[in-house]
């Protein structure tokens, strides 16, 4: 008896499992939500359960996320002329003759310009080369080295004049004074004065002379003359990595 009543009890609870309809054995589906909350596919790239709809949200792919550093893009740029703050010193030197006009003579790195009774007029071109492309700021300086190492007279007045050429006659052409003419500027009023006098004697010790600043360029020319405003005379240098005209540049 006892065994039939098991039995009637089983049947009882098997029908009423039937009755309430299939078991998810699986648990909850992707599309499923919990309250308060919808499930939505958006052509913006949102798929999942939102309290709010997401598809007018701007699409996944641009919107800034906090996940991590941003990644640095590295532009490497090669130029023909790297910029450094530095200097060009040991011009070329060209002698020019007012007298002769016409008259060319070989390049030479020694500075000396005169007016002179009885001595030919001498001017002097110098050209600087290799100053960077990027070069920003330019300045003209002279220096003397210690007496040991330089070799340095001025008779008379030192006082020159230095204009910067607006050009260069082209490689084979001749460097004279009347081929240099029509390279000297119109105004004046940016010409230098560097002043020589008596500094081949006042000073035993090296000294470096500030000048003022120029046009940059790859390529510098200088005219250099006596300025006759202090009366004539005459300097002569022999320019080395110590002694004469130089040109410092900042970028």
């Amino acid at each position: 008896m006892l065994s039939i009543i098991k039995t009637a009890a089983s049947l009882a609870c098997l029908a009423t499992v039937a009755l309430a309809g299939p078991i998810n054995l699986s648990g909850r589906g992707d599309t499923d939500c919990e309250a308060g909350k919808v499930f939505y596919v958006c052509a913006n790239g949102y798929r999942g359960c939102f309290e709010k709809d997401p598809c007018a949200l701007p699409p996944i792919a641009t919107t800034s996320l906090a996940s991590g550093p941003t990644p640095t893009t590295i532009t490497t740029v090669t130029t023909a002329t790297a910029c450094s703050t530095g200097s060009v010193w040991q011009p070329t030197m060209y002698n020019l003759l007012p007298g002769e006009p016409d008259k060319t003579q070989p390049a030479v790195s020694y500075l000396q310009f005169q007016v002179q009774d009885n001595q030919p007029e001498q001017e002097q071109v110098a050209v600087f080369q290799g100053i960077p492309a990027s070069a920003k700021t330019c300045y003209l300086n002279w220096a003397q080295a210690a007496e040991a190492e330089r070799t340095f007279t001025v008779d008379g007045s030192g006082y020159s004049t230095v204009e910067q050429l607006t050009g260069f006659p082209a490689a084979g052409q001749p460097i004279s004074s009347a081929s240099i003419a029509q390279y000297e500027p119109a105004d004046k009023s940016k010409a230098q004065h560097p002043d020589f006098t008596f500094w081949d004697k006042q000073s035993k010790d090296a000294v470096t002379h500030k000048g003022g600043e120029i046009d940059c360029a790859e390529n510098v020319y200088l005219k250099v003359a006596l300025d006759t405003l202090n009366g004539d005379g005459r300097v002569y240098m022999e320019q080395d990595a110590k002694n004469g005209f130089y040109i410092t540049y900042t970028c």
